[in-house]
């Protein structure tokens, strides 16, 4: 029975993290992957795939929408999604060089099989034949096995036309028309995907509010800007029945509680994810998952059991590649007494691949109403932005939210191209507690979206002076 400093379970960006935090402080690792593949959902299904498909869909759109005079383009009439995602290959292989050079220069002992616990200590590893081919003894242990999507009994997945966030890039070619069930990141980043693609697009959100942890009036500016792209989007409502429709063509047919009935070539369902817990023995050493398999943790992603730690989206929001992964370096540091950051991961930046890009980072203006905190607003607007103008993204948006007390900055949102990385400016601004007067004069290369910051910084000194009885700033 092998002795490990650390056993960890999963070889995700949490699990990944974590495994060369410990290797770094001198620590024996072992990280168990049930996979043939390390990397998980970020690498090889979800992440980057669908972004190589978001980055196909762009292209078509702007060829399409954006047209040039005197230029025309036409996509094919069938096209399969493997054409769409030429580059996607290219992009996992070289990832998961990445990852393996990283875990060998580090000798982490990486592991393929199936961990399951024994006892608080003890983790046996099983092959594919359900036998145990060996067992190891750490006296800490991460969980960062993360989730999968939720697959209720009475929806039929056949791989053809019915079909999840894991197998929908697996189409054979693409549909005309698509309905998608669940209006959570997955939902409105593939809806707006497949849109841009040009399919008939029909998003059924089973909350009253789209996003309801985003800002209210940042959701709604992506609302419309999905809408634009010709998405139907129907808030309240879930499926009663889902079947096949006669054919030719086979189609499928959505029944809704409210009524409706959709049909479409093909129906994506992302309603939630659940954590993989169910096979990890977690009975034996009294550790209880939610109802929708994950687990709960302290400050420091501790379980109930000190030493037993677990990170990553198993344990539920945000579950995002970047917040798994300093989830996994925090546990560490902390099992170890390792120094370093200890910032709580809520407050990274959040980002949503839709067409448009959504982003933001601090409190929303509902937050910062409900802590009593009267704010001030400043707007940056692509259609007065040059470099907006050029780029044709006449509906994006940059919200800056300031302390009316003294101007510190204490939300940034956007909605529009480029919001996953303008996000990082806002990041820096609000570490900085800077002010609205600090951020109109940053300077900024002309023209850039980057621009935007300077701008709403404007705007919001001068809703100050006015209150104050004074004039504008000086733009």
């Amino acid at each position: 029975m092998p002795n490990y400093d650390v056993v960890i379970l999963g070889g995700g960006p949490a699990g990944e993290r974590a495994a060369i935090q410990a290797a770094r402080a001198h620590k024996r690792v072992a990280l168990v992957e049930c996979q043939h593949v390390v990397g998980g959902t970020r690498i090889n299904w979800g992440t980057i795939p669908s972004k190589t498909l978001r980055e196909s869909a762009l292209f078509v759109a702007s060829l399409t929408r954006h047209k040039l005079h005197g230029i025309r383009c036409e996509m094919a009439a069938e096209v399969t999604v493997a054409e769409l995602m030429y580059r996607e290959r290219l992009v996992v292989q070289r990832e998961l060089e990445l990852v393996n050079a990283s875990l060998a220069r580090y000798a982490v002992d990486v592991i393929h099989g199936h961990g399951r616990f024994e006892d608080p200590n003890t983790v046996a590893v099983f092959g594919k034949d359900g036998m145990a081919r060996l067992r190891l003894r750490s006296e800490v242990i991460v969980i960062a096995t993360g989730t999968r999507p939720n697959r209720p009994p009475q929806v039929p997945f056949d791989g053809e036309r019915v079909f999840d966030s894991d197998t929908i890039l697996a189409l054979p070619r693409v549909p005309r028309s698509m309905i998608v069930l669940g209006a959570g990141v997955i939902g409105v980043e593939y809806a707006s995907i497949f849109a841009a693609l040009g399919l008939e697009v029909t998003l059924i959100d089973t909350r009253a509010q789209l996003l309801p942890y985003l800002d209210r009036e940042m959701a709604a500016l992506l609302e419309r800007e999905l809408r634009r792209l010709g998405i139907i989007l129907i808030h309240e409502d879930h499926f009663a029945t889902i079947e096949s429709c006669a054919g030719p063509p086979a189609r499928v047919c959505c029944s809704t509680r409210r009524g409706e009935r959709l049909e479409a070539d093909v129906l994506l369902y992302c309603v939630g994810r659940d954590g993989n817990t169910d096979d990890l023995g977690l009975d034996t050493i009294g550790l209880q998952p939610n109802q929708y398999g994950l687990l709960t943790v302290n400050e420091n992603f501790q379980t109930a059991i000190p030493h037993i730690y677990a990170v990553g989206d198993v344990i539920g929001y945000p579950a995002l590649a970047s917040t798994s992964m300093e989830q996994g370096r925090q546990a560490i540091r902390h099992a170890f007494g390792i120094p370093g950051p200890r910032g709580r991961t809520e407050e990274l930046p959040f980002a949503i691949y839709s067409i448009p890009e959504v982003a933001f980072i601090g409190k929303s203006e509902e937050a910062l109403g409900q802590e009593r905190c009267e704010v001030i607003r400043g707007y940056g607007r692509y259609d007065y932005n040059p470099r907006g103008q050029i780029i044709g993204d006449e509906g994006g948006r940059l919200k800056l939210l300031f302390a009316a007390s003294d101007l510190t900055l204490r939300g940034v949102h956007i909605v529009g191209t480029g919001a996953s990385e303008l996000i990082h400016i806002g990041q820096a601004f609000l570490k900085s507690r800077a002010t609205a007067k600090d951020i109109a004069e940053t300077l900024y290369n002309y023209p850039t979206l980057s621009d935007l910051y300077r701008h709403a910084a404007l705007e919001a000194l001068g809703a100050h002076l006015r209150r104050c009885g004074q004039g504008e700033p000086v733009p």
